[in-house]
């Protein structure tokens, strides 16, 4: 399902639905939360874009999350701002209702794997140097993801390095 809002293309994938309609039926409340405070996240992206006199391209919101989409060209400084902006609010929200969520999306957008924002801002920077940390890090989160499955049967952080290595290698 598309359509726009003010010229930006909003994108809502069927596998978001799914996902937070089978949320919503087997009570999980903290998908539900998720799912909000990752809009308030992207809402974070999209807020400082467009006060730097950016525009978005489109919102997507699929079984893998949100993800905001912008073609313009910022300088280098409004870029940081724009990357850092997602993780921020989720820092205040997490300093405001001290919820782990906030703070787990907090900690996982800032690892330095790209395209998390963490690496979106080392890539800035130097994209050698930013290929180089992700793989070292995307390497331990892979490592991480199969231990907690081993030894605690969770398979949340298993997806999300599934997900990040799949996006890596595509790009």
């Amino acid at each position: 399902m598309e359509f726009y809002l003010s010229g930006t293309k909003i994108r809502v994938e069927y596998s978001f639905i799914l996902m937070l309609s089978f949320a919503v039926l087997l009570g999980a409340k903290d998908l539900v939360y998720l799912l909000l405070f990752s809009i308030c996240h992207e809402i974070g992206h999209l807020s400082v874009l467009l006060i730097c006199r950016g525009r978005a391209d489109s919102l997507v919101f699929s079984f893998y999350g949100l993800a905001l989409r912008y073609s313009c060209t910022l300088s280098r400084l409004k870029e940081f701002a724009v990357i850092l902006a997602g993780p921020l609010v989720n820092l205040i929200c997490y300093l405001f209702f001290k919820d782990d969520i906030n703070l787990v999306l907090f900690a996982l957008n800032m690892l330095p794997i790209f395209p998390l924002d963490g690496g979106r801002l080392l890539r800035l920077y130097s994209m050698r140097i930013s290929r180089i940390i992700s793989v070292v890090f995307l390497t331990v989160l892979i490592l991480l993801s199969v231990i907690l499955v081993v030894y605690y049967k969770s398979f949340s952080l298993v997806l999300i390095s599934i997900y990040l290595l799949i996006y890596s290698i595509n790009y």
